[in-house]
């Protein structure tokens, strides 16, 4: 018997048992459909988490005065000033960094045009912009000489704009009074509402100078020691940002004077987390696949249950073809490629269903995990593992029914009523 005449005689059974063959199939299309689906719904957080991380800048990584007081001597205190900036930007002592912004933030009672609300005001330096990924829109942004100068012109986020003078380009040129102090809107940010970013949302906030702010909104909220509530570097290539991580270190530690003691900062360095998370998200993807694989074991041995079932039924056929020339391969192969044949067309069924789930994924990504823009994607590999998951499952099951066929003497097949 060639290939073919055997494929067409499994095709032929399995359509004279339809039903029998439809329950059958149903743990293969479950188990595929659901391993298909979760990874789909995986792929799509990953990808959501990894393009929020994107926003914060490739090659950024954050310092900030926060110390462990489990971990270091109860006399280290947090520090990290302006002027640790200045020193990092120094020609010569970080060689793998382009680049330093700065920043103090805090919340403020914000009013312009007869309207009034709360804001974040975050006052940074003019390099803010060009270190954090931005969106600009109406209007310019303020300059290192204003910044230098503490003038009194501010940048701020769409929504701000259009919550106080009623549209991005209405703000441009307007007085803006925060907690008192009057400041001129010299543009708007068109960044979008939620967008990723350490700190107030960009949308929402309002950017000043950095001296400005520290002079006259947060005079009182800042020390000798702390004047910086988060330093942002910029890596020259995101190839060097482990150098720039431990030239950044040194630099510190040196203006610091720490010699044997812990660091009296913490460097927060987005790739890593973002790796992290990639780790934990493939455990929790093959989780998944584990829970969703055990469907496809219950389906295989509902796989090799028929098949016996289908190999009794036909003991007679089977002693017919025996008797007439069939060797013991032939049987074997006729009966292995039912098995195969049933598990595949499953799991084409199970492929359409993992497409239906990873549209239920994509609703599940954004009602409960408020990841707007993720979508839950099936990728050509996905569909490749079911595939594979499949057939492995008609073989490995369908194995030991085909095998017993094979064995049957055909005297005593053909006595078979």
């Amino acid at each position: 018997m060639n290939l073919l005449e055997a494929v067409r005689i499994a095709f032929l059974a399995l359509f004279t048992n339809k039903l029998r063959a439809a329950l059958t199939m149903l743990g293969i299309v479950i188990g595929v459909g659901a391993v298909i689906g979760m990874l789909a719904m995986g792929n799509g957080f990953q990808s959501f988490l990894n393009g929020q991380f994107a926003q914060l800048g490739a090659g950024n990584f954050y310092v900030a005065p926060f110390v462990d007081s489990n971990e270091i001597d109860a006399l280290t205190a947090a520090r990290l000033t302006a002027a640790d900036a200045e020193a990092i930007l120094q020609p010569g002592r970080a060689p793998a960094v382009a680049d330093v912004a700065i920043e103090w933030s805090g919340d403020v009672q914000a009013s312009g045009a007869g309207q009034r609300r709360s804001a974040s005001v975050r006052a940074v330096n003019a390099n803010w912009f060009s270190v954090t990924p931005q969106e600009m829109g109406p209007g310019r942004l303020f300059t290192a000489d204003e910044d230098a100068q503490r003038a009194r012109v501010a940048v701020i986020g769409r929504n701000l704009a259009s919550d106080l003078y009623g549209s991005p380009e209405a703000a441009v040129g307007q007085r803006l009074n925060l907690n008192g102090v009057g400041f001129e809107v010299v543009g708007v940010l068109a960044t979008e509402e939620g967008s990723f970013s350490i700190g107030a949302d960009p949308a929402e906030a309002a950017f000043i100078p950095y001296h400005t702010g520290i002079a006259r909104l947060f005079r009182n909220e800042t020390n000798d020691d702390i004047n910086v509530s988060i330093m942002t570097v910029k890596a020259r290539s995101v190839a060097e940002i482990d150098a720039a991580l431990r030239q950044t270190t040194a630099v510190l530690r040196e203006e610091h004077r720490l010699t044997y003691q812990d660091n009296d900062f913490t460097i927060i360095n987005p790739e890593q987390i973002a790796a992290q998370l990639n780790v934990v998200i493939g455990g929790f993807n093959a989780f998944l696949g584990l829970v969703a694989g055990i469907s496809l074991i219950v389906g295989g041995i509902g796989i090799m249950n028929i098949m016996l079932v289908s190999v009794t039924e036909r003991t007679r056929e089977i002693g017919l073809r025996k008797a007439v020339g069939a060797r013991r391969r032939d049987i074997l192969m006729q009966f292995l490629i039912e098995a195969l044949v049933l598990c595949l067309v499953g799991g084409a069924l199970g492929i359409g269903l993992g497409y239906l789930l990873s549209f239920v994924s994509t609703f599940i990504l954004v009602a409960l995990f408020q990841a707007e823009g993720a979508v839950a994607t099936v990728n050509l590999g996905n569909i490749l593992l079911a595939t594979g998951i499949a057939a492995a499952i008609g073989i490995a099951f369908g194995f030991f029914p085909a095998l017993t066929a094979a064995r049957l003497n055909p005297i005593e097949a053909l006595r078979t009523e």
